[in-house]
């Protein structure tokens, strides 16, 4: 199956492909090289894809966790001016394709691939043997030149999915951004909580993310709120409610100055710094006080930002 988010047009391309996994700062240089290259040569960009992620496809145990849903990774990708988005299941046929066949069959023959860039280390076709090297060998043979460029850094430190999956790990929510370009954020729906928040004074919205997201761990986190293109602050607890015995994982955010009804909507949630680790507490008493302490934190903390 393949969708085509733009209608495919029969034009040369200036063509970028990979997972896109997070859409992070490296793979931004990327398509906005690709779309830069296009509007020199008067070509269309494209963006090639794959879903779900390749690993689920061939080493499901190996998957990771994604740091963007589709909807997301689409709204990103399309901000950035690509003019055609093109997705192709990745399915166990799909997989065993050979790299020349892919890129004589799927971007040559379909889209009029004239250039292609992508990262130093991308890799397509079965076994992965579809290396930067090889497809400029191609493009010698089928008429287009290959860019492959190398990984950016922050902090003196490569960008990358997995340093920044081991950063959310770790809580460091915070250091995220410099390597997204901005904040981690889930897609989520506002499903029917137990209450209890708004039986201590502080009203909770329960989140269900809609992926499966690599998470933080447990504890208390300033965030912000997207609804419906407004932007909001909160305090987000993601745990098992030890104070009370739950020991179910619950996402609830409490939205600061907010009173509106938003059970059954999608929002998202963008994590911004963590403030304590979950705690067990004694006494309901000790809990609403420290939730007021985490209320006045998070505002200390995102007065600084807003």
């Amino acid at each position: 199956m393949e969708i085509y988010y733009t209608q495919a047009r029969n034009r040369p391309t200036v063509m970028t492909l990979g997972t896109f996994d997070g859409v992070h700062l490296g793979h931004q240089q990327i398509i906005n090289l690709a779309v830069k290259r296009a509007k020199e040569l008067d070509y269309d960009s494209s963006l090639f894809t794959f879903y779900p992620h390749p690993l689920q496809t061939i080493s499901p145990d190996k998957a990771p966790k994604v740091l963007t849903n589709w909807s997301q990774k689409r709204r990103i990708i399309q901000s950035l001016g690509i003019k055609q988005l093109i997705v192709r299941k990745f399915d166990q046929e799909f997989s065993q394709i050979s790299y020349q066949s892919f890129v004589e069959d799927y971007l040559v023959k379909r889209f009029k691939v004239k250039e292609i860039i992508v990262g130093e280390d991308f890799r397509c076709g079965s076994g992965g043997k579809g290396t930067p090297a090889k497809l400029r060998e191609l493009g010698e043979e089928l008429g287009f030149r290959v860019q492959a460029l190398s990984s950016i850094k922050t902090n003196n430190r490569d960008i990358g999915s997995t340093y920044i999956r081991n950063l959310i790990l770790a809580g460091k929510v915070s250091e995220v951004k410099e390597q997204l370009g901005r904040n981690f954020a889930l897609d989520c729906k506002v499903i029917r909580g137990d209450q209890r928040g708004r039986e201590l004074g502080f009203p909770t919205a329960n989140l269900e993310p809609l992926a499966d997201y690599v998470l933080p761990p447990l504890g208390v986190y300033a965030c912000h709120i997207k609804i419906n293109d407004e932007v909001y602050s909160g305090a987000v607890h993601l745990g098992l409610l030890p104070t009370f015995d739950k020991n179910q994982f619950s996402i609830e955010v409490h939205i600061l100055d907010f009173n509106q009804n938003i059970y059954g909507q999608r929002l998202e949630l963008e994590f911004v710094e963590r403030i304590r680790p979950e705690k067990r507490f004694s006494t309901v008493e000790e809990l609403i006080a420290r939730m007021e302490e985490d209320v006045r934190i998070t505002r200390e903390i995102l007065s600084k930002i807003n």
